[in-house]
């Protein structure tokens, strides 16, 4: 079966569509894995970390029967109603800006993302600093906000929404917008690690396990950038006065 859909490709995970272009057609070396895994639906596709390229993509129908059985056992174990499909072949129709998996706002969500992949220990410093202590009930309430309007949200709507990053079978991506609020605490992570390494962690352990827990002021900065991708990436969420708290340490600090 000749599926069309869409492939992300995250820059630091290098896979068979690392070089792919419009108009080319990509085939897997041999029919094991990893496989090509063309999504279905842009909310499906799971954008979690970035930088990444976004294909839209027609699979290529096996060539023999040799192939077709190979094709068969990749797809085994695939649930009937999945998201996504395996592929060994696809034609590239084309590359779409990667905002679109962050909703119709998803171009501005984007130069937050960008802006968290090149944190600096300086850039977290101003960001801590100029975000307000009201920021997170105004977090808080554009989740309510959006949960009111998710057919499985009600389950979720009276707890804290501060820092919350996905809300899992709750919405379409499980966010406002998908999994860019995922993708960007990873940026703020990476960026830390890059800049200070173990000394921007502590580890804390609660019911003997062990998580290892982003400091200050790298925590205090990532969740400005979570406030401002919320409030920039879902306007609709947030009414003037949570527009202000939310991007206010975004607006106060130098971007490039």
């Amino acid at each position: 079966m000749v599926v069309e859909g869409f492939v992300y490709v995250v820059a630091d995970r290098p896979g068979p569509m690392a070089d792919a272009r419009a108009g080319e057609r990509v085939r897997i070396p041999s029919w094991d894995p990893p496989w090509i895994v063309v999504d279905h639906r842009l909310d499906r596709v799971l954008a979690g970390r970035w930088p990444g390229r976004l294909f839209r993509v027609r699979s290529v129908p096996p060539g023999s029967d040799e192939e077709r059985d190979a094709l068969a056992r990749a797809a085994r174990n695939l649930a009937a109603d999945a998201s996504y499909t395996r592929a060994f072949a696809v034609d590239v129709l084309e590359e779409l800006r990667p905002g679109v998996l962050y909703g119709p706002h998803g171009d501005a969500v984007v130069e937050v993302l960008e802006h968290a992949r090149l944190l600096t220990e300086p850039a977290a410093h101003a960001l801590a600093a100029a975000r307000p202590p009201a920021a997170d009930d105004a977090y808080s309430r554009a989740w309510q906000r959006w949960l009111r309007g998710q057919a499985d949200g009600a389950a979720y709507e009276d707890h804290d929404h501060s820092g919350v990053l996905a809300i899992p079978g709750a919405g379409p991506g499980g966010s406002p917008i998908g999994f860019g609020l995922v993708a960007l605490w990873t940026c703020v992570v990476d960026s830390a690690r890059r800049c200070a390494g173990s000394a921007a962690f502590t580890v804390e352990t609660e019911d003997d396990e062990e998580d290892e827990v982003l400091l200050d002021p790298w925590r205090t900065a990532g969740a400005a950038l979570l406030d401002a991708a919320l409030a920039l990436g879902a306007p609709d969420l947030v009414d003037a006065v949570d527009a202000a708290l939310l991007t206010a340490a975004w607006r106060a600090v130098d971007r490039p």
